[in-house]
């Protein structure tokens, strides 16, 4: 009897030990795919906002150098229209100057007597940088000579011809100071002496009895009568038997490129 029970004994321990052996099982299971969903879900919610940071990071670094590189190439696209546009307009310069010029020299054509023989010249120097009330032309002594008349604007006497080199010439203007030139006035045909003043003035002193006005026109004698002066003011006393005349060159030399020398 005794044996018997402990044999009943035994098989209800063995039975104990296999159910909890199985219910351990199950539950290991179960505790195996609950924490593997639970770590899933936390991976999950914390992946996620990085993740997502991630992507708008690259994709605003993205936006950015292609904004960079967008930008760089407008730059590089309006430096190129710039300088277009600054050659344009220098060609546009260019074009009204040689206009210009071409006009002006018809114009002094139209005004020079085809019987005359005068030859263009440059003026290289101006009284401002040559010396007083002289310039300096391109024109040398194997087209003009010392002497020869030098005109402006085709009609206008403004000096002569007072060195002459090999590739260009002196021109000493009637203004320059000391220089004596011989006039006559409109109108009365009265000989008259001017003397230059240099800056493009003249200067004449005259009989009170010769009746000289303000804008009164003195002409450089020969056979064409060419404008030399013109009177800007009068400067006398009613005692004095003569007056002295202000006069002033109808060109400003500033002004000229050009100018024609008449020769012989």
């Amino acid at each position: 009897m005794i044996h018997q029970f402990r044999d009943k004994k035994q098989i209800e321990n063995r039975k104990k030990i296999i159910r909890n052996v199985i219910g351990f099982g199950v539950f290991f299971l179960l505790s195996i795919t609950g924490v593997m969903i639970w770590s899933g879900n936390i991976f999950s919610n914390i992946g996620n906002p990085i993740w997502k940071t991630e992507k708008f990071i690259g994709k605003s670094i993205n936006n950015f150098s292609y904004v960079f590189q967008t930008k760089k190439s407008l730059l590089n696209d309006n430096n190129d229209k710039t300088k277009e546009n600054l050659d344009l307009k220098l060609s546009m310069i260019d074009y009204q100057i040689l206009k210009k010029e071409n006009q002006d020299l018809k114009e002094i054509l139209d005004r020079i007597s085809p019987v005359e023989d005068f030859i263009l010249g440059n003026i290289l120097t101006k009284p401002n940088h040559s010396p007083y009330d002289t310039i300096v032309i391109d024109l040398g002594g194997d087209k003009i000579k010392e002497g020869d008349l030098v005109y402006a604007n085709g009609n206008i006497p403004i000096g002569l011809i007072d060195k002459v080199y090999d590739k260009n010439s002196l021109v000493t203007l009637y203004t320059n100071p000391s220089q004596k030139t011989e006039g006559f006035v409109d109108g009365s045909n009265a000989s008259v002496e001017l003397v230059g003043r240099g800056g493009g003035n003249f200067e004449m002193i005259v009989p009170m009895d010769l009746i000289i006005e303000k804008g009164s026109i003195i002409f450089l004698p020969g056979g064409e009568s060419k404008i030399l002066a013109i009177v800007d003011e009068t400067i006398s006393k009613s005692t004095d038997p003569f007056r002295k005349i202000i006069l002033s060159s109808p060109v400003n030399i500033q002004n000229l490129k050009w100018v024609q020398v008449k020769r012989d």
